[in-house]
């Protein structure tokens, strides 16, 4: 797998697992057991799932687990994502196996555990925050299945990445382009024009108006809203008259971003 970043209070197992330093790993969870660190919600069953599956290449625990909003669902997924990604370049590939298949089974639960909650508590920084590890989480195994050339999953993480992302990032209008034109791009592969053509109107609608902006004024952020914009005119463009102006109009915009 393409190398990550391993981050949060496991980082270090991760790490040591990645390298095959299974002995290491192993004692790094079992200090964490014992250790004052260990106040969280679910580090304890995380870590349990984890050394079941180092251990014995299967988690009683594992299929107890849910992966749920008020459960710290955010955290436990992108744990669960970087467990999967230290096990795949480490050599545990059953292991790895499973616990991304776990991961992408929850994901429609944790979807609607999401939308549970920001319709009773509302939308944060915290939701942002929770809605940013999410994404990366479902980056990361999809990159998990691109190494075993699973296109069904593949998609399947194009697709939830939306959903996922129109709970708590519907504001951020770079996730939410980038996101809609990779949904896009899946329906295209599978022969849903229909689908495709859809989510490209959607991004042109929404936030075409960048291509008023000043060129100057764009952050990074909205650069890559603006290539998504790009995109999407041109899908559009063969089949729809008004978005091929509106492209030809924009050219010069679009020639730093090439």
């Amino acid at each position: 797998m393409k190398a990550i970043t391993c981050k949060g209070k496991h980082a270090e197992i991760c790490r040591a697992f990645a390298d095959g330093r299974r002995d290491e790993a192993m004692s790094l969870i079992y200090g964490f057991f014992r250790s004052e660190e260990n106040t969280d919600s679910y580090s304890v069953q995380l870590l349990t799932v984890i050394r079941e599956l180092a251990e014995d290449g299967d988690s009683e625990e594992m299929y107890r687990m849910r992966i749920r909003m008020r459960s710290s669902g955010d955290k436990v997924l992108i744990n669960l994502a970087q467990f999967v990604w230290a096990f795949e370049t480490g050599g545990f590939h059953d292991a790895a196996e499973a616990l991304a298949d776990k991961c992408i089974a929850e994901l429609p639960k944790l979807h609607r555990s999401m939308q549970d909650f920001a319709d009773e508590e509302g939308l944060s920084p915290a939701t942002e925050m929770a809605g940013m590890r999410i994404r990366e989480a479902v980056r990361i195994l999809r990159l998990y299945y691109e190494t075993q050339s699973d296109e069904g999953a593949m998609d399947k993480c194009d697709t939830l990445t939306l959903d996922l992302s129109r709970v708590f990032l519907f504001m951020r209008e770079n996730v939410m382009s980038a996101d809609m034109m990779r949904a896009a791009r899946c329906a295209d592969r599978n022969g849903d024009g229909d689908t495709r053509d859809k989510l490209c109107r959607d991004v042109v609608n929404a936030y075409g108006a960048i291509l008023d902006r000043p060129a100057g004024a764009l952050s990074p952020d909205d650069r890559e809203t603006l290539e998504c914009v790009r995109d999407a005119l041109e899908t559009l463009a063969p089949s729809d008259e008004r978005c091929a102006a509106r492209l030809a109009e924009a050219r010069d915009r679009f020639q730093d971003l090439r």
